[in-house]
């Protein structure tokens, strides 16, 4: 888009306006024509009554860029005009020529200068072969005042601006022109080199209009008194009002709750900022604008939260199964127990099979990081690991989730509809935890996708076909569940092809030490926690004697806190109990008596007959001394379990 030609106005105000060309414009006139291929020149003879009008008319109708003006009549109407203001200064050579000129009618000769008198010529007053008075002036009633003044000494030719020349001549005086060519030419092209870098702005703010005018975010860039100097489509839409109503105005006026002379203050912006802007809600970012090192203004971009939450569910949903990887082998798995052992070899059999594996085990314990260990040793470790929490979502959530849904299926459903887990799932795995907490609803639909290796999407037709090995884990006493009527008997034996059993801390001992040093290490590695020690040794007693309700999870926490502050916890090499107690009090709470503490179980009670389970089940509770709590942990079921099959043995 090529831009106007600049257009300079020189403006000479008169006492009144003159019948014929004035000398000072003749001069401009005069130089017109060396300018004519850069830009549009004009030259206005006008009385100092009219100059402001006229001036403000140019400007109304945008046919000026720059004013060039003589002293006076520039720094009047600077204060009352928008474009720039330019004044031609008279130079030491104007002074020269004007006063060569001046001494031919007279040896008294004024110099009358707008605001402040010459120094310098004062100062070289005793080389003139003519007596030089000076006088300054602000307003047309002081010039008339001094040139009486001049003429009451004896001073017939008067130096000054075109004002000054017609005061001068009024009063029978011989008026010389202080301004020369020579000056004129150099405010031009002072006024050349602002329309130069005017040019050159306008263009950089038409290019960066033009790429704001196609952003879908809105945009504003202020400057550094927070006005605004562009403002894009988007923006204005979300204000409601159009961009000229916006531009020149202060930001902080269209947007109240952004806190912005906070920012211009301190020259940092407000990252991510959810505040209202008109009757929408949006999420703001506030950035400084930088050129050269220097804080030139800011800019502010805001999206309505709606967009950002469709473009948040397009992310979501457009995730190709390479995104869901594994990132643990069984061999990261810490421990060098028997129990462990047999644990992950049973794993790596497992794992080089296609069927359903089922891993219960308390919270804590593990569960994910063998499904992945799994599934890295598997046939399958270059497809997708989809894992999902079957406790964390509602049960409409959940169902849209596992098995997608197509096209206007509900409201609210995105266009061209969704892929469920299980197709996300394809040729990889799907890990299922908390498997219990499945709503009996969706039990059955997953117990059909087990069977028949097809889904059905929700408002779907047509089954799909997936390849996908299926991973579930639960916490819970699944059999006290169906037992409950809260999961079926189907599923669980779909789901029960496989079987592992992870092992809380408590039943594992010997590898505490060994998983402790490992969370150290990773500690260390990721440069977290900076400054951080060793794990003291003195500490593993107390460890070993603890109880662990919240498992690996809990010893994670643990480990980190005492590496943390390990120069604190030992004096001597030995462990500071108080100052333990008070970082570590968990290690004090549920601290277990090793003589107390039965043999591992061998044996798994369901595996046991029924004569032989009620034995067991009466032994174990005589051992915990009552407490069904401790008894149901023992035997690996539930409370409740626990408490139905002692009611049904004394019925």
């Amino acid at each position: 888009m090529s831009l106007p030609r600049a257009q300079i106005v020189v403006l000479i105000s008169h006492l009144q306006r003159p019948n014929q060309q004035s000398r000072l414009a003749q001069v401009v006139e005069g130089l017109m024509g060396d300018y004519a291929d850069e830009t549009n020149i004009k030259v206005l003879d006008t009385s100092v009554d009219e100059a402001l009008q006229v001036a403000c008319e140019l400007e109304r109708r945008g046919e000026v860029d720059v004013f060039v003006c003589a002293g006076a009549t520039a720094a009047y109407l600077r204060k009352h005009l928008t474009r720039p203001v330019l004044s031609m200064r008279i130079s030491g050579a104007d002074l020269l020529h004007a006063l060569e000129q001046a001494r031919s009618h007279s040896s008294q000769v004024a110099l009358l200068s707008y605001n402040r008198t010459n120094v310098e010529l004062q100062a070289m007053a005793a080389l003139f072969t003519v007596q030089i008075h000076q006088a300054a002036y602000t307003t047309l009633e002081e010039a008339r005042q001094a040139v009486e003044k001049m003429a009451s000494l004896g001073c017939r030719s008067i130096i000054g601006s075109s004002t000054v020349l017609e005061i001068a001549e009024q009063a029978g005086l011989h008026g010389v022109l202080s301004l020369s060519a020579e000056t004129v030419r150099k405010a031009l092209e002072e006024a050349l080199g602002i329309l130069h870098s005017q040019r050159i702005e306008i263009a950089k703010r038409q290019h960066l209009n033009g790429v704001l005018q196609h952003i879908p975010a809105g945009v504003a860039a202020v400057d550094n008194q927070g006005i605004v100097q562009s403002l894009n489509p988007a923006l204005a839409l979300l204000l409601d009002l159009p961009v000229s109503a916006a531009l020149g105005r202060p930001l902080q006026e269209l947007c109240p709750a952004l806190d912005l002379e906070q920012a211009l203050r301190d020259g940092i912006g407000e990252e991510n900022q959810v505040m209202r802007l008109g009757t929408h809600q949006v999420v703001s970012n506030l950035l400084p604008i930088l050129e050269n090192g220097q804080r030139t203004g800011m800019v502010l971009v805001c999206q309505d939260t709606t967009a950002v939450q469709r473009a948040d569910q397009r992310i979501r949903s457009s995730r190709r199964p390479g995104a869901f990887a594994a990132k643990y082998r069984l061999e990261q798995i810490s421990g060098n127990s028997l129990a462990n052992r047999e644990l992950l070899h049973l794993a790596e059999r497992y794992a080089l099979t296609n069927s359903t594996i089922l891993i219960t085990g308390e919270s804590g314990t593990g569960k994910e990081l063998l499904a992945q260990g799994i599934h890295n040793t598997s046939h399958r470790p270059h497809g997708p690991f989809v894992a999902i929490n079957c406790a964390a979502f509602p049960e409409s959530l959940l169902e849209s989730e596992l098995f997608g849904y197509e096209e206007g299926a509900f409201s609210g459903s995105r266009k061209g509809g969704k892929p469920g887990l299980f197709e996300v799932a394809h040729r990889g795995t799907l890990f299922l935890d908390e498997i219990g907490d499945m709503p009996v609803s969706l039990q059955t639909r997953l117990l059909r996708v087990l069977q028949e290796r097809e889904v059905l999407r929700l408002g779907g037709t047509e089954p799909i076909s997936i390849d996908v090995r299926v991973i579930a884990a639960t916490h819970q006493d699944l059999r006290g569940a169906i037992e409950a009527g809260r999961f079926r008997t189907d599923l669980y034996y779909r789901l029960n092809i496989l079987r592992l059993q992870t092992l809380p801390l408590r039943e594992r001992p010997e590898d505490i030490a060994l998983i402790a040093r490992g969370i150290v290490q990773s500690l260390l590695v990721s440069g977290q926690p900076r400054g951080a020690g060793a794990l003291p040794p003195a500490l593993l007693p107390y460890l070993m004697a603890y109880a662990w309700p919240g498992n690996v999870r809990e010893l994670e926490n643990i480990v980190e806190r005492a590496v943390l502050s390990a120069k604190e916890l030992t004096q001597h090499g030995e462990i500071d109990e108080q100052r333990l107690a008070r970082l570590l009090p968990e290690l004090f709470e549920q601290r277990k008596d090793p003589s107390a503490m039965p043999p591992a179980p061998t044996q798994n009670l369901r595996t046991l007959s029924k004569t032989v389970q009620l034995n067991h089940v009466r032994q174990t509770l005589d051992d915990c001394q009552g407490n069904l709590d401790e008894a149901a942990r023992r035997l690996g079921i539930s409370r409740t379990t626990l408490w139905r099959r002692l009611r049904n043995e004394r019925s």
